[in-house]
This record gives C-alpha cells, structure tokens and sequence, in this order.
C-alpha cells in the first residue's frame, strides 16, 4: 500500500533522525553534527555523520547516505512503506493510505516478508494441529518448553515429507520463486521443487523490528546423515553474521538493565527466557561474529558470554575474546560445568543458582588464566609464556591506549611478572596489530574508490554540488532564477543532472512560501548513489574556490546571497557552454564537408554570444 504525501511529510517531521539511529549506533556530538562509526561498514575513525538539523546521514567512508527513512530501508531491509511504519509507530503518527507499490523492489521485499509470514504460520499450525506434530510438541514439553513460549515465539514444525510446504504453497497458489528466494524450498532439475526443512522443529528468526526473516530448524530424530540444526541460507532480507535469534523480544529488557546474556542455541535461549531471564539474546545458527558483537553493544554496554561447558564452547569463548576486545564493550566469561550448555544447566539448577553463575563470570585474563591452569599449561616457562603471548595479541586489539595498558597491568599482576615487559611484548603486538589493520582499511578504501557510489562523488565537482545544496536550502523568491536558467544537461557529472530534475520537478509542484524540503526529495530518488551524492552535498561544506564563501553557512546582507547565487549560475554556464564548444572544436576538425564545417562554425559562434551574454545578464529575484 501507498502510503499518503501528507502522511509521509508528518513522519519525516517528527521523527528525529539521531534519536533513531542512536538505537544502532553511539552517536557524539562534533560541532553542529553527530558522528560515529558506520554501520554500513568497518572502519577505525569514525565517518559517518548525522545532521539532525537537516534530517540527513552521510557516511564520507562508504558512501551511503539519506534520511532517516532511507538509514532503515538500507540497514534493517525494509521497504519503504515499511520504514516508515516503523517510524510512525515510534513517534505515534497515525497514516493515511493509498493504493499500489511504491517500486517493484519494493513490492518484492513486500513479497519475501509476506511469503515468510505464511511459512511461519504453515509450521506454527503444523506444531499445534497435526498428528505429526504432536512428537515435535511432547519433545518440546519434555525438554521444559511450555505452550505460552511456543506461542510468543510461533515456533513450529516442519512435516517430514518432502513437499509438505510445497504442497501448501501450491495449494494456495503462491508464488514458488518467492519461496526459493527464501531458501524454503528447493528447485530439482526437472523444475519441480522440494522442501528445505523436513521432520524438523521450527525456530522462527524476526529482524529487530519483529518480522520474520529466517527459521532455524532442529531435527526431531537424529540420523547420521543430516545435521542436527539446519539454518534458512541468506537472501535479501536476511545476513546470518548481523542477526541475533530473540534481539526483537528482549531488546527493551536488555536496555533496561544495561547488560545481555549471549548464548548459542535456540534452546538455551528459550529455556533462560522461560524462567525469566530476559535480557537474552543467542548467536543461533553461526558462530559469533564481530557484526553481531557491534549490535548488541549499542543496546548493551554489557555482555556476558556463556557458551557450553565441554571442549568446543571453550573454544568458542576464547575465540569471542579478540572480537570482543575490538569492539571496546564490557564483557565477562561465564563458565559452565563440563558437558553442561546453559539450557540443562538451569532447567536441574535452577533461575538463582544459574544467575549466580552469571554474576560470578569471569574477565577473559582471569578465565585463560584459568582454562590453562586446568590443563596444566602454567607448569613450565614455556608453556606459561605462550599464555601470557596470547592474552597479549588478543589485548592489542583494544583501541583505547589507556584500557591497553590498564589491561596490560593486570596481566603482569596475575603471572608475576613486570609491567615493563609485559608493556614491551604488548607493544610489538600493537605494531604487528596495526600493520595488518592498515593494509586491511587500504585494501578497503581501494574497494570503496572503485565502487560505482564512491566514483560518482569524487567525480562531482564542489561547484555541483554547491548548487544542489543551495536549491535544498534557500527561500522560494531564490529559486526561480536558478531552475530558469540551468538546465539538466548543464551539469557535468549525469547524476548530478538527475538529482537536478527530482528537485526541479519538486519545486514545480510548490507553492509561492514553500521551500523544498530534501527529506522529501530524497524519498523521490530511487537509486541509492543519488542519495549518497545528495546527502554529501548537503552535509559536508563545499567551496567552489578558496576565495568563496562555503555554502554550509550564508553571509548576509541578502545581497551577497544573491550574488553567490548569480555566480553559481553563471559559472555552472561557462563550464558548461565550453564544454559544448570544445565538443564542437573537434568535430570541426574532423569534417571534411565545407558545408557542415560551416554550421559548426555559426554554432560555435552562437555559444560564445551566450557566453558572453551570461556574463553580462542581470538576474531579478523579484
């Protein structure tokens, strides 16, 4: 559905954009901005910037840019209609509709949510209405799950045969190529289709803002030749390394309390949220990766760690430890005993006696001092170097000098040995660190200047740029004048000129005491390079000289306005008409016809008189 132009504009005009993406990232304010660390990329410095004055994110590292609308759109997957959704339902607007689609994308992003919705509910009726099901629903019962978990969660059970959801999706006549978007079903080589989850339990997996994205499905009786979990591939509106199974249901409770509880498995979780533990989330499906660390750590200043008590979860802690040092968040281990995971640990525990565990979680120095004093690796120097080497590399990671060397120290105290040795080892780690991270960035910047997005920008002149920022910016009576004598075809770079467009188009539309509105004209370009360069213009400052005023802040009196105006206009022209004769130039030389030679001539000539009447022509503003 269409949502209405007025309603749109309400949105856009409550809804603060810093307020929404502090929810994602740790915005500090830098002047009359907001910056921070992109979300849309890995960097060190922080280049993303947030103007809450104008509405508008630009990140100078990657590129990617817009309103708050299109901030959601790109980083939850979201349609348009859907974002702003989202975002009305959080600053309490009501909508007003129309009918259609805005874009085809966004009718296929509409497809995979709805088609994922109907899985969902498929699987969930499978659980609680089939005879099948029952085994699944006992299994679940006997393992402590209740039916008020299943049914918040809609988990689910997926039929044994092979085209049991294929079945349903022909029954119903639904699109089958959604559904294989989706990686729900699988296409066999005769063109028919079987399904991907079969005798499995279904774990439901929602985006942040609750709707279905994926399922993890857990097999019901173990057979040798398939995998005890099996996970939805990704596709467009789900990436397994930047989603957290259960963020949606506990986020409010984790913000809350400051702190989260990250576990691995579906049943762990819902076994803690079950006895009412419910600032949990769970890495499901893959191994914790440093995307899923950097989200949780805007929610949570604090996590706690807790993996199975058995060989592989201690090796899965220790692996955690050098992605979580990179991130600078709080972060405790929580031992388990062997061969206990968190979710048989509490059901013959208890609540109290597993939060006791969690309070009692261990820092990583005194956990790897631990792990290695169980296996006997502290009895001889140099085993216990080898230790001490380790937790060194993984302390080069910390970005802040003061936490390095505050960690550094602890490490000394704990193996009784110098701070001025330890300091030096860490050190030569740190240079070793930084090496490998500048090549890294290297490779990633020369990844981001060949990008289609980043070409664009860095071929836009400041002089083009310096004209879409003041169209976006000035009063009405200012506008005239520009869109009267600069044309699409006068910008060098073709995007610039599409931009142009949009905002000629838009101004067309207004009336005499309105001022265009760039959220809003955003919102009208479709292509996400588009928003990128207009987003930049709007939010860095840009010179057309050294001499010139910048753009970001106008002079007064009102005339030296209209005089920066008339010189845009009028050097925008010049470049533009030579770039015209110079066009003209070579094909004269390359004909051989006196005739067209001729006609070239008198066009080249009639260039030169607009040249030259441009320079001479008054503008009126009245």
């Amino acid at each position: 559905m269409r949502i209405s132009e007025d309603s749109i504009k309400e949105v856009l005009d409550a809804a603060d954009i810093v307020t929404v993406i502090s929810d994602y990232v740790n915005l500090r304010q830098s002047g009359r901005n907001f910056v921070a660390l992109c979300p849309f990329h890995k960097e060190k410095t922080p280049s993303f910037t947030v103007s809450r004055e104008k509405g508008l994110f630009h990140c100078f590292g990657c590129g990617a840019g817009g309103n708050v609308v299109s901030f959601l759109m790109k980083l939850e997957k979201l349609t348009f209609v859907d974002a702003i959704e989202t975002l009305a339902k959080k600053f309490g607007i009501k909508l007003k509709y129309e009918g259609g689609f805005n874009s085809d994308e966004d009718k296929e992003l509409e497809n995979l949510y709805e088609y994922s919705l109907l899985a969902m509910q498929f699987f969930h009726k499978n659980l609680l209405e089939t005879n099948e099901g029952r085994s699944a629903l006992k299994y679940l019962k006997d393992r402590g799950i209740d039916e008020a978990t299943i049914k918040a969660f809609k988990l689910g059970y997926a039929l044994g045969a092979w085209d049991g959801l294929y079945n349903f999706i022909k029954t119903n006549k639904y699109e089958p190529e959604i559904f294989e978007k989706l990686g729900l079903i699988i296409k066999k080589e005769d063109g028919d289709y079987y399904d991907r989850f079969r005798g499995r339990i279904i774990f439901p997996i929602f985006s942040t803002i609750g709707r279905v994205i994926a399922f993890g499905g857990r097999i019901l009786i173990d057979e040798k030749d398939q995998p005890k979990y099996l996970n939805s591939p990704e596709s467009r509106i789900y990436i397994k390394g930047k989603t957290l199974f259960g963020l949606f249901q506990t986020k409010d409770e984790i913000r809350r309390t400051q702190s989260a509880i990250l576990v691995e498995g579906y049943m762990d979780f819902l076994s803690l949220y079950q006895k009412g533990i419910r600032n949990v989330v769970a890495s499901a499906g893959t191994s914790l990766t440093i995307d899923q660390i950097y989200i949780l750590s805007k929610v949570a200043p604090n996590i706690n760690l807790i993996f199975d008590g058995d060989e592989a979860g201690q090796k899965a802690a220790v692996r955690s430890i050098e992605l979580m040092l990179q991130t600078d968040v709080n972060f405790k281990i929580v031992s388990l005993p062997e061969n206990e995971d968190p979710d048989s640990f509490i059901r013959k525990s208890g609540r109290e006696k597993f939060l006791e565990l969690v309070e009692d979680g261990k820092n990583y120095i005194d956990y790897v001092f631990e792990l290695a004093s169980k296996r006997n690796a502290l009895n001889d120097t140099n085993s216990k170097l080898k230790v001490i080497d380790s937790l060194l590399e993984y302390t080069s990671k910390v970005r802040d000098p003061l936490r390095r060397e505050i960690l550094a120290r602890e490490i000394a105290k704990k193996f009784n040995v110098t701070v001025n040795s330890v300091i030096q080892k860490l050190n030569k780690h740190l240079k070793n660190y930084i090496k490998t991270e500048e090549k890294q960035f290297e490779y990633q910047n020369n990844f981001y200047s060949q990008t289609n997005d980043t070409k664009l920008n860095d071929e836009i002149s400041p002089l083009e740029k310096g004209i879409l920022k003041l169209i976006c910016e000035v009063d009405h009576i200012y506008l005239e004048p520009i869109f009267a004598h600069i044309d699409e075809e006068d910008f060098l770079n073709p995007k610039a000129g599409e931009i142009f467009k949009v905002l000629k188009q838009y101004y067309l539309e207004l009336t005499s005491d309105q001022k265009i509105d760039a959220q809003l004209v955003i919102n009208k370009l479709e292509k996400d390079e588009l928003k990128s360069i207009l987003s930049d213009a709007l939010i860095e400052k840009y010179k057309v000289s050294d001499g010139w005023e910048e753009v970001q802040y106008y002079p007064n009196p009102e005339n030296d306005l209209r005089k920066m105006i008339i010189d845009y206009i009028k050097k925008l022209k010049d470049i533009s008409l030579n770039k015209k004769i110079d066009e003209l130039n070579k094909k004269c030389l390359n004909t051989i016809d006196l005739t067209e030679s001729k006609k070239i001539l008198e066009e080249i000539d009639k260039l030169n008189k607009q040249k030259n009447l441009y320079q001479k022509l008054e503008f009126n503003f009245d």
